[in-house]
């Protein structure tokens, strides 16, 4: 109901001012003379955009240049590689995710290898000879051999009872049987790493990959 008076109100005042006031004869031309005045004074509402102002410069971006690596960060680079393999009685071969502890097998031992790394007591000097079963702890040997995965140059790190990590890299691999393969564990000139396990349907190859020291 209020709404409704106050709209009733406002309508009376504008028709009272309306008829009361009326419009002057010179009304019209008082209206145009004040908006030219307004048209020379105003300030525009949107002033121009400079020139240029959108534009984003270039920027020089600089070549990047090589960083050259010394022999000494490389050889610190490396040490810090093999620093991170410790234990005793271990080897390592990270290219193909074998990381065991290795047990002793005798010259003499005449009982079935169960399912760990062995180091053969029969190897001659400078051979540390490892071997282990195709189907457990040798197994990715087994299948990098078998899927021609396997690489020269392959890293095998290496702790004896001392502690001590010693780095190999393969040099060569060849298959033999049981009764020629002697020669594997033979003694050698040089400090090297020989790893064995078994190949074949009935396992009656020997798969041999012989390793160099390098570290």
């Amino acid at each position: 109901a209020l709404g409704v008076q106050r709209a009733s109100d406002d309508d009376t005042t504008a028709s009272i001012e309306t008829s009361a006031i009326g419009q002057s004869p010179d009304a019209a031309d008082r209206r145009a003379a004040a908006l030219a005045d307004t048209a020379r004074t105003s300030r525009p509402l949107v002033a121009a955009i400079p020139a240029g102002w959108t534009d984003r410069p270039t920027t020089v971006v600089p070549t990047p240049k090589p960083s050259a690596v010394s022999k000494q960060k490389a050889a610190n680079r490396s040490s810090a590689k093999i620093s991170t393999f410790r234990g005793r009685n271990h080897v390592w071969i990270p290219a193909l995710g074998i990381n065991r502890s290795v047990a002793g097998y005798s010259c003499s031992s005449g009982y079935y290898p169960g399912n760990r790394v062995y180091r053969w007591g029969c190897a001659g000097g400078n051979n540390v000879y490892l071997f282990g079963h195709a189907f457990s702890v040798f197994k990715p040997l087994h299948d990098a051999y078998v899927r021609g995965r396997l690489r020269k140059g392959m890293k095998v790190y290496y702790a004896g009872a001392s502690g001590k990590v010693s780095t190999y890299a393969v040099s060569w691999w060849r298959l033999t049987t049981p009764e020629k393969g002697t020669w594997a564990y033979a003694g050698l000139s040089r400090p090297s790493l020989t790893l064995q396990t078994c190949v074949g349907a009935r396992s009656q190859y020997r798969l041999i990959v012989r390793l160099a020291k390098v570290g």
